[in-house]
């Protein structure tokens, strides 16, 4: 209800059908019925303890839309494949795949990562707006107690005074989920997702990183180990540099992808972090850790790598809070690439890329 007060307004002169997934109820609200009586079944529903419901997935709840509304031109409205929270985003990603024939638009909802290109934006008249905020208070209170680490917890910036909202496609909403799955298996959901190929932001940093390299190492010193090589836009470049590289990535579908992206002295191999330097370590002149020590990786591993060089990069901020063993001394840092505001999903959000700073560890 917070990111679709005015989908429900009887100022739009149309019914409105609400779908509750999680308690498995559909509810049909006939034009005509002034917003106090569209929320009041609502509020009964949630009023309930919801027991012995039989959820909606979002194929079952497509099936009932398209039962319910028949052949009467319709519009599903839906959360943001790119929500910040977890199971909104995926039910909005779903729901539209399994939608057929009615349009899907999508409520920006929680996404304050990225600003946003929208189609409709509806600031919400004071007699709407409190309208939603006597909702919360009255029916939401859980939601209010909750911590704000808890998707569900309603926070201040959840419950938006102008509700915006925008179309987009299959290739769009895969992308945007993608995104926001940077850190997780959902990443790998479409090819390239964080646009390496056509980004100039990402270009730069890949060229700057490529030639960093290239500064410090002879491609005949020996291997190179790039450690979470993803789907080898960097491995490209190393090998274009005349360097063998040995590249490592555990995700099995960027793992599918690197093997057919690059070409050359090159040996592909499943490995993640923690295993090279333990049952499946590999000698090399350097290892390669760019952009990849975001997941809370045991430092103190890396004292277990078979070589004397690790070149690494990350955001600033990041680098800057790591504690590297004392076994590593740093030999060099630089920038690689500054801070930029770069458009993503083919202009549908943009966002502040936070820069990258490279630093050469030297074993002591």
């Amino acid at each position: 209800m917070v990111d679709f007060l005015s989908v429900l307004d009887p100022g739009s002169g149309r019914e409105v059908h609400l779908v509750i997934a999680d308690r498995g109820a559909y509810l049909r609200l006939p034009a005509g019925v002034p917003l106090a009586g569209r929320l009041a079944p609502l509020a009964d529903l949630l009023q309930t303890s919801g027991e012995g419901a039989k959820p909606f997935s979002p194929g079952s709840a497509a099936d009932a839309i398209a039962l319910e509304t028949g052949d009467v031109a319709a519009t599903v409205w839906t959360h943001s494949p790119a929500d910040t929270r977890e199971q909104r985003g995926q039910w909005g990603l779903e729901l539209s795949a399994a939608v057929r024939r009615a349009p899907v638009r999508h409520a920006v909802g929680d996404a304050h990562w990225f600003q946003w290109r929208t189609e409709l934006d509806v600031r919400l008249e004071q007699a709407s707006l409190d309208a939603k905020l006597d909702f919360v208070n009255t029916h939401c209170a859980d939601l209010l107690r909750l911590d704000d680490e808890d998707e569900n917890a309603l926070l201040t910036r959840r419950i938006q005074s102008v509700e915006r909202f925008f179309d987009s496609d299959p290739d769009e909403r895969a992308r945007l989920f993608a995104l926001m799955g940077s850190l997780s298996p959902d990443a790998a959901l479409v090819p390239d997702p964080w646009e390496f190929a056509t980004s100039a932001y990402e270009i730069e940093r890949l060229d700057a990183t490529a030639a960093w390299v290239r500064g410090h190492l002879d491609p005949v010193a020996g291997r190179v180990i790039e450690v979470g090589a993803c789907e080898g836009a960097l491995t490209r470049r190393l090998l274009d540099d005349g360097y063998s590289v040995d590249a490592t990535e555990p995700n099995p579908s960027f793992l599918a992808r690197l093997r057919e992206n690059v070409e050359g002295d090159a040996r592909i191999h499943p490995h993640s972090f923690e295993e090279l330097t333990t049952t499946r370590r590999l000698t090399g002149s350097a290892y390669l850790l760019i952009e990849m020590l975001y997941y809370d990786q045991d430092l103190t591993l890396l004292d277990r790598f078979p070589t004397d060089r690790l070149f690494v990069s990350m955001e600033p901020g990041k680098l800057a809070a790591q504690v590297w063993p004392a076994a590593w001394t740093i030999e060099e840092e630089l920038e690689l690439v500054l801070p930029r505001v770069e458009t993503v999903v083919g202009g549908r959000a943009y966002l502040r890329k936070r820069g990258s700073r490279g630093i050469l560890l030297r074993r002591r």
